[in-house]
């Protein structure tokens, strides 16, 4: 795949989006980013965000549902390889083990050896966009719900886009530290 943005990026629409949905943003974003449609004072941020060939072979794939389904699948075995569990249009579902682990060497006066977890943002393609700490996840993680098998999550944001995953972890015993 090209492009860092999906097919439905492009469109601004969800993977849920049904064809009539799909065609009527594909009209939009083309009488947007229309030579003629556009006044000279008011140039159009979608023109600046997406190339024509952009939005046309986004429609011509999103709009074939052969194509789209082949599309998906690629998408979703895209997003595995990059240790997503989930694709949606919510937030996804990232194992901590899919994270860079750096011990921090304690201080005078720390008790502790802190972990840090750094992960390159899929979306943004930033190196460490996602950054944790064994104190952050003590601090926030919470049990996950639906679940008997003691895993625990954190909602994190990306440091240099909007992206938000939500990153699973089973807590280490403490017998297994000693």
């Amino acid at each position: 795949m090209k492009s860092r943005r999906t097919h439905y990026e492009i469109l601004n629409v969800t993977s849920q989006t049904q064809l009539s949905g799909i065609k009527q943003a594909y009209k939009e974003l083309l009488l947007n980013t229309h030579p003629d449609k556009i006044q000279s004072n008011n140039t159009s941020k979608i023109n600046k965000i997406h190339s024509l060939d952009d939005i046309k072979e986004a429609y011509r794939v999103l709009g074939d549902e052969k194509l789209r389904k082949q599309y998906d699948t690629e998408l979703l075995e895209d997003g595995k390889r990059k240790g997503i569990y989930k694709f949606g249009d919510g937030v996804d579902e990232v194992s901590l083990d899919t994270f860079e682990t750096v011990e921090h060497t304690p201080n005078d006066g720390d008790e502790l050896d802190v972990w840090h977890y750094y992960r390159k943002c899929p979306r943004c393609q930033v190196a460490d966009g996602f950054k944790l700490d064994d104190n952050l996840l003590e601090e926030f993680a919470v049990v996950c719900e639906n679940r008997d098998d003691g895993m625990y999550q954190v909602l994190i944001q990306c440091d240099s886009c909007s992206l938000w995953l939500k990153v699973q972890f089973f807590a280490a015993d403490e017998e297994e530290e000693d």
